[in-house]
């Protein structure tokens, strides 16, 4: 009976000595350093607001974007770098926000007062810029986007 428990608690022993985890490398996640510049900027006061959305979903519905930013204005340009985004699709919102309220503001019929701006410079007919129009891909180690606001 000896002779059993020793052959039992050594055949555990020797499984978990030789036993190896065996582990899956994720794949390789690509990014890209991003940078974003903003153009057309009329009066230098104020900030730019930038929303960068990475789905049609978050975009359509305004949910939170990925990345949300305020940039303070100094010259007809802002730029924004230092960022890095993943290889995939994304449309960018912006807005230049010369009161700093944290609106866009707009008069009584709802057209803004204030200048605007979309990823591809894509333009909306009664409303923002549609995903079709604004999105597109990053699929390099380094990209950018200009955005001209009106």
């Amino acid at each position: 009976m000896k002779s059993v428990y020793a052959f039992l608690i050594t055949s555990i022993f020797t499984m978990n000595v030789f036993a190896q985890e065996i582990s899956y490398p994720e794949k390789e996640r690509k990014v890209s350093s991003f940078e974003l510049v903003i153009e057309g900027i009329s009066d230098i006061e104020g900030e730019v607001r930038v929303a960068v959305f990475n789905s049609e979903k978050s975009y359509g519905e305004k949910e939170d974007p990925l990345h949300a930013v305020v940039l303070e204005v100094r010259s007809d340009s802002v730029i924004w770098d230092d960022v890095e985004l993943p290889y995939g699709k994304y449309a960018i919102a912006v807005y230049h926000d010369k009161n700093v309220n944290g609106k866009l503001d707009s008069n009584f019929l709802g057209i803004p007062k204030e200048a605007y701006g979309f990823s591809n410079n894509a333009r909306g007919k009664f409303g923002p810029a549609s995903w079709k129009d604004a999105h597109f891909s990053i699929d390099e180690k380094t990209s950018s986007m200009s955005i001209q606001v009106k």
